[in-house]
């Protein structure tokens, strides 16, 4: 269960993706579909592309629910935990209830499933434009072929309705709705471009890159420009810098202080220790270290 973007072909429901150019779609199926459908085999899944005239209909699948008494939206299903994005406005209220900004006024977190009530799934269709005829009802039918084998691998999430709640039938826009998003050949409207969405280790990697970075320059800024700094003074500050910057990261991926130590093997912890070549960063247990 997390967010995706769904296409109906041939009134079964599969995940999917636009592109390479705004006119096409490409579909994806766990399970081989039957053959007459086209699909092609791929690492760990089947998927045919197709112009998006002759998909059915496009939607999203937003898994929603309740995380400590706020609405949350379900990002990525990670068995046990489930990587959570803030629907509030409130960012002071997001960090209260733990959360920790990845952007300007994004928010995000992992938690255990049972933190998250009345998950539901929405289906969010896209409209088309009006007076548009659904797509593939101008196109010639296909030769008959018998259908045998399996049905489709993906089945419609629990949840689903034939509709969006409160979608307008007449097919009008609704209101604030750009039209610029609207696919001219196919009267589909496509989603915004979401921008990329980075892991947890990755993000936090990144936000302490660019909190460094303009602390750096703040700092070149502030000072006239000195004749080189002796070895010495190189040499003790570089300790320091690591050992902030790891701070700073453990605290940005969420580890609390007492589940890592700096300086010394700790047991039980994740530590950094200085060495000869550098520092060692490593998990120790019984004795033992663990490279991470």
């Amino acid at each position: 269960m997390r967010y995706r973007l769904m296409a109906t072909y041939r009134g079964a429901p599969y995940e999917a993706g636009i592109g390479p150019t705004g006119a096409d779609v490409v579909l994806f199926a766990a399970c081989p579909p039957p053959e007459e459908l086209g699909f092609e085999p791929a690492t760990g899944h089947w998927r045919k592309q197709l112009p998006i005239q002759e998909v059915e209909a496009v939607w999203e699948s937003r898994p929603t629910g309740m995380f400590r008494g706020e609405r949350c939206i379900i990002l990525d299903d990670l068995g046990d935990r489930l990587h959570l994005g803030y629907l509030g406005q409130d960012g002071y209220l997001a960090a209260q209830l733990g959360y920790w900004q990845v952007d300007r006024g994004v928010f995000e977190l992992v938690t255990a499933r049972d933190e998250v009530t009345d998950i539901v799934e929405e289906r969010a269709d896209y409209p088309r434009l009006p007076g548009r005829p659904a797509p593939g009802r101008d196109l010639q039918p296909a030769p008959a072929a018998p259908v045998s084998g399996p049905a489709p691998a993906t089945c419609p999430p629990a949840g689903f309705s034939d509709s969006a709640p409160g979608a307008d039938p007449s097919g009008s826009l609704p209101a604030g709705f750009s039209p610029a998003g609207l696919n001219d050949r196919s009267g589909v409207a496509l989603p915004p471009a979401a921008e990329r969405r980075l892991p947890l280790e990755a993000a936090a990697m990144e936000a302490a890159a660019r909190h460094r970075a303009a602390a750096e320059r703040d700092s070149r800024a502030a000072r006239p420009a000195p004749a080189s700094p002796a070895p010495r003074r190189r040499r003790s500050a570089q300790p320091v810098a690591t050992q902030c910057i790891f701070a700073e990261l453990a605290a940005l991926a969420a580890i609390p202080e007492s589940a890592y130590a700096i300086g010394a093997a700790v047991d039980g912890a994740l530590c950094l220790v200085p060495t000869p070549a550098g520092y060692e960063v490593f998990s120790a247990a019984g004795g033992l270290r663990r490279d991470v």
